[in-house]
């Protein structure tokens, strides 16, 4: 999941839960803010060190690894739970991983339809929509109807239509 999604719904979360754990919501928050931390030190021993922005690019591609990574296990996330309490401070901790994770898994998935209303929505996705409505949503190149229009376009020029008379 994008960490700018994780900042928006975590911080729902967190003023959602201000006013029964008050000032301590903090600690949730930031645990499940800080979590995808985890992810740079298995980033630098493959690739090496990288300043800021290239990780960022890199984890923001899901080019990312899919293992899970030690704050990301549930195990662990469970052990503090258990503990939360006799440390309460840990439990927090612990909530606001289990909160990011539960994320994490949520948008594993709905991506595919999550992905799908992005493109949608989007300018290009638009623009896309408007092309097929125009062209009675057949291909201008091979008369395909009734199936996902892929980038015809794209085919190589030496290619000839049957109705070319050339």
């Amino acid at each position: 999941m994008h960490p700018r999604h994780h900042l928006i719904l975590s911080t729902v979360a967190a003023v959602a839960a201000y006013p029964r754990l008050g000032r301590r919501v903090l600690v949730p928050w930031a645990a499940s803010l800080l979590a995808d931390l985890d992810h740079v030190p298995p980033y630098i021993a493959r690739n090496g060190v990288a300043s800021p922005a290239t990780m960022w690019r890199f984890f923001r591609s899901d080019r990312g690894d899919e293992h899970q990574h030690l704050l990301h296990r549930w195990p662990v996330i469970l052990v503090g739970l258990a503990m939360a309490p006799l440390t309460p401070f840990l439990g927090l901790v612990a909530a606001g991983l289990a909160f990011h994770r539960i994320l994490d898994d949520l948008h594993g998935l709905l991506k595919t339809p999550w992905r799908r209303l992005h493109w949608r929505m989007s300018a290009q996705g638009r623009l896309h929509a408007r092309l097929h409505r125009r062209d009675g949503h057949a291909c201008r190149i091979c008369g395909a109807m009734g199936q996902r229009l892929e980038l015809h376009h794209l085919t190589p020029e030496r290619t000839k239509r049957p109705d070319d008379p050339s």
